[in-house]
């Protein structure tokens, strides 16, 4: 297994503490896009999870597998290579373990890039994985836009409103990223994890995540429970972000996630994730269709590059929606974590969650 390469000021990682095992029980909605009734099922796991598993998406099976094997090849490439080819992440381009500006670091390596009219924006990529991203790109966009307008049907709102935000709005903000993490020597005691990437909301409208055969995904309950996500390779997963969360007035809400990283001996996880952003001009505001009479809005209005320069400044955990509430009709915030985070086998704060890695 090649290893990741990091700066050498970054040196270490994060534990979590895993949900017991009986937590995978806990069910993953899941949608037929192509049922009948799939407009009030996607509604309805928007509501009570913010974040559901779609099948019979359309999109053939050849498209994702194409694209792993060419990614695999891509990040077992020297590091130094894999920097001359994207450039360093700032944010587009490679990155490795470091996760932003802010101090987040797990144990991956990934290629963040802007999508423009279903192509990416790195020349500079070999061939071969530059054709997989954009045949991959053109077909989760799709799949995007068909979960939008599923989504504007169970709101009870026009099924072109939210796909027209995002999927070919021109100087939309689109973005493809896709995250390695390969097995990792430290080791995690107890049922403590190594962090691959930390808990977060994603700030878009929406997200479509596609993941091979490695599990690690875990999202967070409503009740504070962390329950990990079964992996699918022939499904994708979708996330309300927090824009639709501000869209829907709080209906929809954004879900938290995270991702523990494969243990020495394991297959590494190879995750793609299709983050549907709208223009940065573009006013994000509770909709007039959904709001009831009488009802007060929760957030005061922004636009999307307020917010994404805003989220840019933030850590992975933080609540990045709390600046833009309208704190006397805000609902109550969500439950603290009652499970605390591990260092070496010994629960800790979360400000003290380090374990060195070699």
């Amino acid at each position: 297994m090649v290893a990741i390469t990091a700066p050498s000021s970054v040196d270490q990682i994060p534990l979590m503490r895993c949900p017991k095992a009986n937590a995978g029980q806990v069910g993953i909605p899941c949608v037929d896009l192509s049922a009948p009734g799939a407009a009030a099922a996607v509604a309805e796991a928007c509501r009570s999870v913010g974040f559901f598993r779609a099948t019979n998406h359309g999109v053939p099976a050849g498209v994702a597998d194409a694209l792993e094997s060419r990614a695999m090849a891509f990040f077992a490439l020297p590091g130094q290579d894999k920097l001359d080819m994207s450039g360093a992440a700032r944010p587009l381009g490679y990155g490795s373990k470091s996760i932003g500006s802010n101090g987040d670091v797990g144990w991956l390596e990934y290629l963040l890039l802007s999508v423009t009219a279903n192509s990416v924006k790195v020349s500079s990529l070999p061939p071969s994985l530059r054709q997989a991203l954009e045949e991959y790109t053109a077909a989760v966009r799709e799949v995007g836009g068909r979960v939008l307008e599923l989504i504007a049907e169970g709101l009870g709102v026009d099924r072109a409103l939210l796909r027209g935000m995002v999927v070919g709005r021109e100087g939309g903000d689109e973005l493809v990223r896709v995250n390695h993490y390969p097995p990792c020597p430290l080791r995690a005691l107890g049922d403590c994890g190594v962090t691959g990437f930390g808990e977060h909301t994603d700030p878009q409208i929406i997200s479509v995540l596609w993941s091979n055969c490695t599990a690690g995904l875990q999202i967070k309950l409503r009740d504070g429970r962390w329950a990990p996500v079964p992996p699918d390779p022939e499904s994708f997963f979708v996330n309300v972000g927090d824009s639709l969360q501000v869209l829907t007035n709080g209906r929809f809400r954004s879900v938290k996630h995270r991702v523990v990283a494969p243990a020495e001996g394991a297959g590494s996880r190879l995750s793609v994730i299709y983050f549907g952003g709208t223009a940065p001009s573009q006013r994000i505001a509770p909709l007039p269709q959904v709001m009831r009479d009488g009802e007060q809005s929760l957030y005061r209005e922004f636009t999307w590059g307020e917010y994404k320069r805003a989220a840019y400044k933030t850590r992975l955990a933080d609540h990045r929606l709390g600046p833009f509430e309208l704190r006397a009709a805000a609902t109550s915030s969500e439950p603290a974590d009652p499970q605390p985070h591990c260092s070496g086998g010994t629960c800790m704060p979360q400000q003290q969650q380090v374990a060195k890695v070699y």
